[in-house]
């Protein structure tokens, strides 16, 4: 099964998984900061993988990622993924400072992002694994930056060349000063996205 051959109920059903999962990482951002941030409602598509490094602007668009594999009784793989601007707006508001005050990214600025992409997709997991009665979770996260295009090459190699399509969960968080573009992808391979269904009812 395909995500592009989905039925409009079980996309839905996907859609619902994508928007707890951020809702759930929403939170987990408002107590690593201390204070209260904001996300926008989920926007949630699916689009062919050839058209991720288009949702940032384009192949040779700068950004940062974060990267997991899936481990467990699905296979496939989480990308976090965020313009270098957005990234490092993220850095500012993990480290409670104006936007605009890191320039660039060192070890520190890495791990930062990191850890995040990481409770971002581990939000993510865990709504499936629960809702879906799966043993899932994402491996230790990997952290590039690097131009969108490369990005998905190296993406689709982890995923073993296998899927044709991602599902894209695409909001922003927001506190008083700043707002910050993030996008989620859920690559799973075919098999497991039946396996997916299958436990919800939606095969």
């Amino acid at each position: 099964m395909r995500l592009e051959d989905l039925t409009p109920m079980q996309q839905d059903t996907l859609r619902e998984l994508g928007s707890i999962g951020a809702g759930h990482a929403a939170t987990a951002l408002s107590q690593l900061v201390d204070k209260q941030v904001m996300l926008t409602t989920p926007e949630l598509e699916i689009i062919p993988f050839s058209e991720v490094p288009l949702v940032f602007g384009g192949p040779e668009q700068l950004v940062g990622a974060v990267y997991s594999r899936l481990l467990g009784d699905i296979d496939g793989g989480i990308l976090f993924l965020a313009p270098r601007d957005s990234s490092l707006a993220l850095i500012d508001l993990m480290h409670n400072r104006p936007p605009g005050t890191t320039k660039s990214f060192g070890r520190e600025e890495e791990a930062l992002f990191t850890h995040f992409g990481a409770i971002l997709t581990a939000a993510y997991v865990a709504a499936i694994a629960r809702l879906a009665d799966l043993n899932v979770l994402p491996s230790p996260p990997s952290f590039v930056l690097d131009m969108a295009g490369a990005i998905l090459e190296v993406a689709t190699v982890e995923v073993g060349m296998k899927a044709t399509a991602a599902l894209l969960i695409r909001t922003s968080f927001q506190d008083a000063e700043t707002s910050i573009d993030v996008g989620v992808f859920f690559l799973p391979d075919p098999d497991s996205l039946e396996v997916i269904l299958g436990r919800l009812g939606m095969a």
